[in-house]
């Protein structure tokens, strides 16, 4: 079994993300479920850490969450989740 890991990015990245389903769209409870299912979705790395798609000349995979994607690598015996980004966004230009 592998060690999940959040990178500081990753957790402002969930961090805003709940914040806008909190705040912003001003329903708590869908915030709430949000952050327990994609938490979910990531522990499935723990136990299947290749099971997302590799970018093309990187170390960086990926799994997709609803409409977000979850950008990860594995290192070692540990999934070091790097950043959280909505479908929409131009995540090439950050990575």
């Amino acid at each position: 079994m592998y060690e999940i890991k959040r990178t500081p990015q990753a957790n402002i990245d969930l961090y805003k993300i709940y914040n806008y389903i909190f705040f912003d769209l001003a329903n708590p409870i869908a915030a709430d479920n949000f952050k327990v299912k994609i938490l979910k979705s990531i522990s499935y790395l723990k136990y299947f850490p290749y099971m997302g798609k590799k970018l093309s000349n990187s170390n960086i995979r990926f799994i997709y969450f609803k409409n977000y994607l979850i950008l990860y690598s594995v290192k070692n015996q540990s999934v070091e989740i790097q950043r959280i980004f909505h479908k929409k966004q131009n995540f090439k230009n950050v990575i």
